[in-house]
């Protein structure tokens, strides 16, 4: 009887410890994929203007227009898309810069997907085995076929040391992901200094993580340790499904290749209230006789309001003396990073693997760099190009005279990234919404103010922006 009593206490201290935090990463993630309720009211014939063509750009002006706004977009280049730039050549369309989305998980996303008529492509890789190259050896896995056929995997090509480091790092994330609340603690904060510097961190987590939340070596001690585990444990090793209803081939890494960026500017297009200028470049933004006018390098044009929904070092120099103290402190704390994306038909480290992640040292900084090179569709379908993403341009240089055929290269991209820092990472729900109650006329939205920075956290904060618009318009 006291054993069976011991017993009952010691596993409900057990999942008392590992219950989810009402302030941790988990549970703000919980409540993002609940769904934004718009009210009754409406800003019928009240005109908008909206800086930027990107996903963001493109969603806001759709709920805009179910408003009753007048749209007009801006988009500095010659077609919209942001940095989801798309490679068309003989009707074979490639994704770029930007290429997987996991709908289950992003059902903002998925809704609007399902709305506009576009199905889901499967990067089909569960069975098939890609590579993580650890110095001299190459460490063959599965991914995507779920945590447990991952761990079989690495069981067999890790030592008892790198088993245990990865354990400790696997429990560490995990803790500052779900059970704490989010903070200012670093990757390097939470791992330490053995850890960070274990060869199963370099090698493994950083090219296999590290790349999808834009983390370079030079900023495991400024990237929040919430924002890394966030992406092992919502997307890589998924525990939580956030949208049940998910039909088949919509619960696992799909193929982002363009198709809703189209089928939004086709929609839009369509709407008598909706126009938009490419190649057209604003220039300046100011107040005039209670209007903010828009200057590009053609002409003038007067809005009721504005939302920019670009980077925040785009947005800034627009919006710095016309924008509220707390947007501008806040947009302010986003540092940015070069990014290059390669379009290539070097083969000679991917194969015809679905993927592959490395870690290189560069020749001249004596330092890390992680890559990631990967078909436009992982699985065994063969292609004639594959993707490769190197960050900063000391490394882009390194990788390019060291590992790279350049006479196979097709397309380079070079986007800018907003880095998530301990200063601007923080209960980013709670500090945007008293941010964003704040404007009247000039808002900002982005997929950074909701962490991890995919389609769908830009279309939840096209939705939160355009809702807080409509309130504090209508109060106006």
């Amino acid at each position: 009887m006291i054993f069976l009593f011991s017993l009952s206490v010691l596993i409900f201290v057990i999942l008392y410890a590992l219950r989810e935090h009402p302030n941790s990463t988990s549970r703000y993630l919980a409540d993002d994929a609940q769904e934004v309720s718009f009210t009754k009211d409406r800003i019928d014939g009240l005109s908008v203007g909206v800086i930027g063509g990107g996903i963001s750009g493109l969603s806001a002006s759709k709920y805009l227009l179910e408003s009753g706004a007048r749209v007009t977009l801006f988009e500095k280049n010659n077609k919209v898309g942001g940095n989801n730039d798309p490679y068309l050549e003989g009707g074979r369309h490639y994704a770029t810069t930007v290429i997987v989305t996991y709908p289950c998980q992003q059902p903002h996303y998925l809704n609007l997907c399902r709305e506009l008529g576009i199905s889901q492509i499967m990067h089909d890789f569960s069975n098939l085995e890609g590579a993580i190259v650890v110095d001299d050896r190459i460490i063959n896995t599965k991914m995507g076929s779920g945590p447990f056929t991952f761990i079989k995997y690495i069981l067999k090509h890790c030592s008892f040391k790198e088993l245990f480091d990865g354990l400790c790092i696997m429990f560490l994330f995990y803790r500052q992901f779900k059970l704490l609340p989010e903070s200012k603690k670093s990757i390097k904060d939470v791992l330490g200094e053995r850890l960070v510097n274990s060869r199963v961190f370099t090698h493994v987590f950083m090219p296999w993580i590290g790349i999808n939340t834009w983390c370079r070596f030079d900023d495991i001690s400024s990237q929040p340790a919430h924002i890394f585990g966030a992406f092992i444990y919502e997307y890589a090793l998924a525990l939580t499904i956030r949208k049940k209803d998910f039909l088949p081939g919509e619960n696992g890494w799909c193929v982002l290749d363009g198709r809703i960026i189209h089928k939004l500017e086709e929609q839009l297009s369509l709407n008598s209230f909706y126009s938009q200028h490419l190649s057209s470049e604003v220039k300046n933004i100011y107040r005039k006789n209670n209007k903010v006018i828009v200057e590009t390098h053609k002409q003038e044009f007067k809005f009721d309001a504005i939302i920019l929904a670009n980077q925040p070092f785009q947005a800034l120099p627009l919006i710095g003396e016309i924008g509220t103290p707390k947007l501008i402190s806040e947009l302010r704390k986003w540092p940015k990073m070069d990014c290059y994306v390669i379009l290539h038909s070097d083969f000679s480290n991917i194969k015809n693997m679905p993927w592959v992640h490395q870690t290189y040292k560069n020749k001249s900084t004596n330092k890390f760099y992680i890559t990631n090179t990967i078909k436009p569709i992982m699985s065994n379908i063969k292609f004639d190009y594959v993707i490769t993403f190197v960050y900063n341009t000391e490394n882009y240089l390194d990788f390019k005279e060291y590992h790279l055929d350049n006479s196979k290269v097709v397309k380079l991209y070079k986007p800018k990234l907003p880095i998530f820092t301990l200063e601007n990472s923080v209960n980013r729900n709670a500090l945007w919404k008293l941010i964003d109650q704040d404007c009247k006329d000039v808002y900002w939205t982005h997929a950074c103010k909701s962490g991890i920075q995919y389609h769908n956290n830009a279309i939840l904060n096209s939705k939160r922006v355009v809702k807080k618009m409509i309130n504090n318009l209508k109060v106006i």
